[in-house]
């Protein structure tokens, strides 16, 4: 069998509307892992061609794309992704691009990552903050061992700290110092919204998308501890869901933040709620 025909069986098992570029990055991850073109009357191997078709019809039933590469990129930086820890989106991209403008002319910034999972932001604010100390909060075991790996291979990983606690336990992160930036995409799906997400979203550990009922426990447990974590202006750094940045802006004016602003994604939609320390 060829390339072209393996790739021709394996497109006509998939109907979902991202089919052609997911299919494409199995392909180049099996089969151009170095950048090559694999040329389309190339043979492939009954083995290579088995490990294909179980990757699609794993995909075909809605398993993530990202948990079957086994890494996605975030902010340009390759991170390690498999069961147990969120994927990281290009959304969140929307809170490094900020928390990178406002920092950019400080001299040694210290920054805390709540509910880092494979330590996306994290890493990417020490890759690009070089002068930034940076510690990654993670309570799940199994998101931990995606954070230190990456941690161990990303640049810049040498300048995180990670911090195993409880982001709802103000008593486990006693070890962090006082912050000039908190950032944070904490889990802040609504108890309706876990019954009604995609199947490719279901494979996810619902640790990290369980908001509690209205999706806002999060917020309201950190926007409370995070007066005592920030030196003075220090900045607080939220990613809202679709609907939820006027609730978040509400929950940090009632523990006197001020200065809050709201800043959309590329798509349009409210994802980025700023706020500076009481």
């Amino acid at each position: 069998m060829t390339y072209d025909q393996l790739y021709r069986e394996c497109r006509r098992k998939l109907t979902h509307d991202t089919a052609d570029f997911d299919l494409s990055q199995l392909f180049h991850a099996q089969f151009s892992p170095d950048g090559r073109i694999c040329r389309s009357d190339a043979e492939v191997s009954a083995e290579e061609a088995f490990v294909l078709r179980q990757k699609v019809r794993r995909l075909a039933d809605g398993y993530p794309l990202q948990y079957l590469l086994g890494e996605w990129e975030f902010y340009s930086i390759p991170l390690a992704v498999g069961e147990g820890v969120l994927i990281p989106r290009p959304d969140t991209e929307t809170l490094v691009d900020a928390a990178l403008e406002l920092l950019g002319g400080m001299e040694h910034p210290v920054i805390a990552d709540y509910c880092a999972g494979s330590g996306a932001i994290s890493l990417a604010l020490a890759h690009f903050l070089p002068q930034a100390q940076v510690y990654a909060v993670e309570l799940s075991s199994e998101a931990l061992s995606y954070l230190y790996t990456n941690v161990g291979a990303a640049p810049g990983g040498e300048r995180v700290t990670i911090i195993e606690a409880d982001v709802l336990n103000p008593a486990s992160l006693s070890d962090l110092p006082l912050l000039d930036l908190l950032i944070s995409n904490p889990p802040y799906l609504t108890e309706q919204e876990l019954e009604e997400i995609p199947p490719q979203v279901r494979h996810e550990p619902r640790i990290a998308l369980d908001g509690g009922p209205d999706g806002l426990r999060f917020y309201r447990a950190i926007a409370a501890d995070a007066p005592s974590r920030l030196k003075e202006n220090g900045l607080l750094i939220f990613e809202a869901g679709y609907t939820q940045a006027g609730q978040i802006c509400d929950i940090l004016r009632q523990n006197g933040f001020h200065e809050i602003t709201v800043r959309k994604d590329l798509a349009g939609i409210d994802r980025c709620v700023i706020a500076r320390r009481p």
